[in-house]
């Protein structure tokens, strides 16, 4: 069964959306970081265009505290904090490169185990026109877009579920590799295709990390080992 709030979840207004790279102020606290990274590193298929694994917290992404959470390194790893409910927060490395057809993988290190999305950007174009390829820590997946300020998600109404475990719930590490190539949006967790749709809004654009909220907040999620590179 598909729950209601996997679409409220998404549904929020445009002046609630942060993009972490339109602000400057610097992190006065980070969260508590894990206790083990992920060990899965991603294995690029193509001629790598972008790579971080964070372990130099001077490397140009995004770190900020105000109302809205926290984008900052930890120990290693990156971290997005999302402190309100029903909510999101994305950051982007600095001076970020549009690209058309990519590959974009990264791990998730074990999280706190309050439900939360993770995922990443690509094709974005400004605070209102971009895709995002998500996967949930309780089982659920999903691509979608924001096209002038609206949401939705691409091909289907509600976030479908994995109803073949390849997620790992809970506060577990998992792995997503996230294609954008052409028309063509696929979406994989752990090594295994979850799903792929088409959509022709976008045909290039900067990529991003994102994380999002449910009932519960704040929510800390960390990413390691994000690699783009050319499909």
């Amino acid at each position: 069964m598909i729950k209601p709030d996997r679409i409220l979840a998404w549904a929020i207004p445009t002046s609630m959306l942060l993009f972490a790279c339109s602000f400057s102020s610097a992190a006065t606290e980070t969260a508590n970081t894990p206790a083990v990274a992920a060990t899965n590193t991603p294995d690029p298929s193509g001629t790598v265009l972008f790579k971080d694994d964070f372990s130099d917290d001077s490397g140009g992404w995004d770190v900020i505290t105000d109302e809205f959470g926290t984008t900052a390194y930890a120990d290693g790893v990156y971290l997005i904090s999302v402190a309100e409910p029903m909510s999101y927060l994305m950051a982007d490395p600095d001076d970020p490169e549009s690209y058309a057809d990519v590959a974009i993988e990264v791990d998730f290190p074990a999280s706190d185990d309050t439900p939360h999305d993770m995922g990443v950007i690509c094709r974005y174009q400004d605070d209102d026109n971009f895709y995002y390829l998500v996967l949930a820590s309780d089982g659920y997946y999903a691509i979608g877009k924001f096209v002038d300020g609206e949401d939705q998600l691409v091909d289907t109404e509600e976030m479908p579920a994995d109803e073949d475990g390849v997620i790992h719930q809970g506060a577990a590490e998992n792995s997503m590799r996230a294609e954008c190539v052409g028309s063509i949006l696929t979406l994989y967790a752990n090594g295994t295709k979850l799903i792929e749709v088409a959509d022709t809004d976008f045909i290039e654009g900067s990529v991003g990390l994102i994380a999002g909220s449910y009932d519960d907040a704040p929510v800390d999620v960390f990413f390691d080992n994000f690699v783009v590179s050319i499909p």
